[in-house]
């Protein structure tokens, strides 16, 4: 890819020329022309192009090459993208943003298979941070563990000096040694939370707790960790985008975070600094006694101040059930690999039909956090019900994760206009998903699992994203899952559960415009669309012309958020 400033092409002389003759003042030229390439721009009545030109912070041609060399001018940034595909700048419908950029100065256990492993990680992050007063991380996975949890002694072999707390891969339990547990205070006398709060994990013999933590039970320690400080949090924030805009990265929502994390991007806004776009939903409290009228002002006084199209507000988030690994996901059949249990929903379903009708009757957009098919199902229940009372509110409420579902709330998402928020690399066919994800439901429910076609098919609208930092913010490899259901080994053969896989198109449409339109800018942004705003990257090799098998190796070489180029790819 060069880039490189040029001088007035004879075409744009020309168009000079008729339109001082014809009274008319000239345009401005282009600030930046994108050739060479092809421009997919996710619009459905023209949907490829040959070039894009920017002007400020918007797109003002989608054409040929000839029509946009025509906006050169003197200054014109031209970077030829041969090879290369052009997309709108990408969407991550669900992150939990600020938790994955200060991660990323934690211990990683991504990737991290094996106890061994998982302790070298942590005696090597801690020799390397000896002024750290707890050792935080995340990402281990259930199938690590076989057949049981792991235990604070694991953890102690590797620091026993210092509290480590790790969260797993997916955020809804939590490891922690012997020294984290007694500055939380907990012990064999420590009672227990309600089942659909959370658990502490106990000895059965002796009381003592292991060491793992499940749901709500995790913020007993949480809420004794140091929190970060405010210029370390800001700080963590600018290293999270820039690894978001080298991937492709221009818009997120944010599932989570609140007034405080609001304030950071805020912050960041003003100071010219932020290079994603937010939206930054409230997690809503457990009960609806908790749901008070001063929740729902302040709420509303975020939406107020932060409604343009760098830090937004108006989104709130329920947790419907937990996951499947831990049995906390609820199902509407007892789970296969302990039929004593179908998890637990966090609400009861008329507690959370009342919490759902009063943030709906106030115009919010509603996130419902639904893993199980119980989940998905009472989350379902509790939207249409709220919806039939206001049948003509605008609304575009969406249900996050939805891994496993009944056959007959499958149409429910598109007859009701409710947006399924899926995570691609959540269905990635790597052991976790099937020894112990696969295994816990059963053959019967894994044939629905992850319903992206299914949903999609009965004309429910796909949302995608990566729930970072559970899996990579790398919107290349959902990208991949989507389309194959396949290891980037290629494994299985066919994919798994082949069923749900969806087409290139859709897999981009729901990185792009559809996200967009899950928060309501669709107008705006999604496509490359003349007159939206100027968010572009460019991914090599043509993801359209690669081997499908291959689209994970494909590299964003250039990222435009706002009209600037905010990534580049370094020459090699």
């Amino acid at each position: 890819m060069i880039a490189r400033a040029i001088g007035a092409a004879p075409a744009a002389l020309a168009l000079a020329f008729l339109a001082a003759c014809s009274g008319a003042p000239p345009a401005p030229p282009a600030d930046l022309v994108l050739v060479g390439g092809r421009v997919y721009t996710v619009e459905a009545d023209h949907p490829w192009a040959g070039a894009v030109a920017v002007r400020g912070d918007r797109i003002v041609k989608v054409g040929t090459e000839a029509e946009v060399r025509a906006l050169k001018g003197p200054n014109t940034r031209e970077y030829d993208v041969t090879g290369s595909v052009i997309l709108p700048g990408l969407n991550d419908s669900h992150t939990h943003f600020l938790d994955g950029a200060l991660g990323l100065d934690q211990v990683d256990l991504t990737g991290a298979t094996t106890l061994p492993e998982i302790q070298e990680r942590v005696r090597r992050y801690a020799s390397g941070h000896p002024d750290e007063p707890w050792i935080l991380g995340t990402g281990w996975l259930y199938s690590t563990f076989p057949g049981r949890f792991p235990q604070r002694r694991d953890l102690d072999a590797a620091e026993a000096g210092r509290p480590v707390f790790l969260y797993s891969y997916d955020g809804h339990s939590a490891w922690c040694n012997s020294a984290a547990l007694k500055a939380a205070g907990i012990t064999a006398g420590t009672p227990q939370l309600p089942k659909s709060q959370g658990e502490i994990i106990k000895d059965p013999k002796t009381g003592e707790p292991t060491g793992t933590l499940k749901e709500g039970a995790t913020a007993l320690i949480d809420k004794v960790v140091p929190k970060p400080a405010h210029d370390r949090k800001k700080a963590a924030l600018e290293q999270g985008m820039r690894l978001a805009n080298s991937l492709g990265v221009t818009s997120i929502q944010n599932c989570g975070g609140g007034q405080d994390e609001l304030d950071l991007y805020a912050e960041l806004q003003r100071e010219g600094l932020l290079t994603v776009r937010t939206s930054t939903a409230f997690t809503m409290p457990d009960t609806p006694e908790e749901l008070t009228d001063a929740l729902v002002a302040k709420i509303e006084a975020a939406r107020r101040a932060h409604q343009d199209h760098f830090v937004r507000a108006g989104t709130v988030k329920f947790f419907a059930d937990g996951v499947i690994e831990s049995n906390t996901a609820a199902m509407l059949a007892p789970y296969t690999n302990d039929p004593g249990t179908r998890g637990a929903a966090h609400y009861e379903p008329q507690k959370l039909e009342a919490m759902v009708d009063r943030m709906d009757s106030a115009g919010f957009q509603i996130y419902i956090h639904a893993i199980g098919d119980g989940g998905v199902r009472m989350s379902l229940d509790a939207l249409e019900k709220a919806m039939r009372a206001r049948p003509d509110q605008k609304r575009r409420h969406r249900l996050e994760h939805i891994e496993t579902i009944d056959a007959a709330d499958i149409p429910r998402f598109g007859s009701l206009g409710i947006i399924a928020g899926m995570q691609p690399y959540h269905a990635y066919p790597e052991p976790n998903l099937l020894t112990v994800w696969a295994a816990n439901i059963g053959p019967e429910r894994v044939g629905r699992a992850f319903a992206w076609n299914g949903i999609a098919a009965a004309g429910g609208r796909l949302v995608f994203g990566s729930d970072w930092p559970v899996v990579t913010i790398d919107p290349m490899i959902g990208i991949h899952n989507a389309v194959l259901r396949q290891n980037t080994d290629g494994t299985p053969e066919g994919g798994w559960v082949p069923a749900q896989r969806v087409t290139l198109e859709q897999a981009i449409a729901a990185y792009t415009l559809s996200g967009a339109y899950g928060s309501f800018e669709e107008d705006v942004k999604g496509s490359v669309k003349e007159g939206k705003l100027a968010d572009l990257v460019v991914v090599w090799p043509d993801i359209f012309k690669a081997p499908p098998g291959e689209i994970h190796k494909a590299r964003v070489t250039l990222t435009v958020f706002n009209g600037r180029e905010v990534y580049r790819k370094p020459a090699p």
